[in-house]
């Protein structure tokens, strides 16, 4: 794992702090299951802006290279932010090969990817369906794939809740052909590790 330290990104940590801690009263559980020495995939489920400083704020190991919405790379002041903070973009709901290489570049350089595999916000409610993407990028990478569910309001002590679950079994996976039949399996796996955490949510 290549460890990173750059002071926008620990800037951006510490006002983040001040509302996770003071604002949105945000816990975690589950910490322990964040890798210590090594590269991941940090991904979650998706309802609001916020989730990647979320999963920023519990997330202290080292920092995180997010895929975000292309939209977000648009405007020049918002566009230097998001990369000051390591994201790179992605349209989508489309095969998207230069996002999909960009974030085996980003792992295979020991950086820590974080990603939101419904592909865009939802209401809050259990996850359905992944994007095909996704469940490829897990199968290549061959790093643990660890789930974080998010829970809660982005108010005013809104009790923001996070569980962060243990690595998505995938290496039997890996060692057969990705085909359709292997993909649905991964993806069926990579929700199971979200949707096993929502009773945990209500602490």
């Amino acid at each position: 794992m290549k460890l990173e330290k750059t002071w926008f990104y620990t800037f951006a940590q510490r006002v983040a702090w001040c509302f996770y801690t003071l604002i949105f009263r945000a816990k975690a559980r589950g910490l322990e299951n964040f890798p210590k020495d090594q590269n991941c995939i940090l991904y979650g489920n998706h309802i609001s802006a916020w989730d990647p400083l979320t999963i920023a704020h519990f997330y202290r190991i080292n920092e995180i290279h997010f895929m975000a919405k292309e939209s977000l790379f648009r405007v020049p002041v918002l566009r230097a932010i998001v990369k000051g903070l390591h994201a790179f973009p992605v349209n989508r709901g489309s095969s998207d090969m230069a996002a999909m290489r960009t974030a085996m570049q980003v792992l295979r350089e020991g950086h820590v990817l974080g990603i939101f595999p419904e592909g865009t916000r939802q209401q809050g409610g259990p996850v359905t369906n992944i994007e095909t993407g996704v469940a490829v990028l897990a199968l290549k990478s061959k790093v643990p794939l660890i789930p974080v569910l998010v829970g809660g309001k982005y108010t005013f002590f809104g009790r923001i809740r996070a569980v962060v679950g243990e690595a998505v079994p995938l290496d039997d996976l890996r060692e057969k052909r990705t085909d359709a039949e292997t993909l649905d399996e991964v993806k069926r796996r990579i929700i199971d590790g979200l949707e096993t955490l929502r009773p945990m949510l209500g602490f």
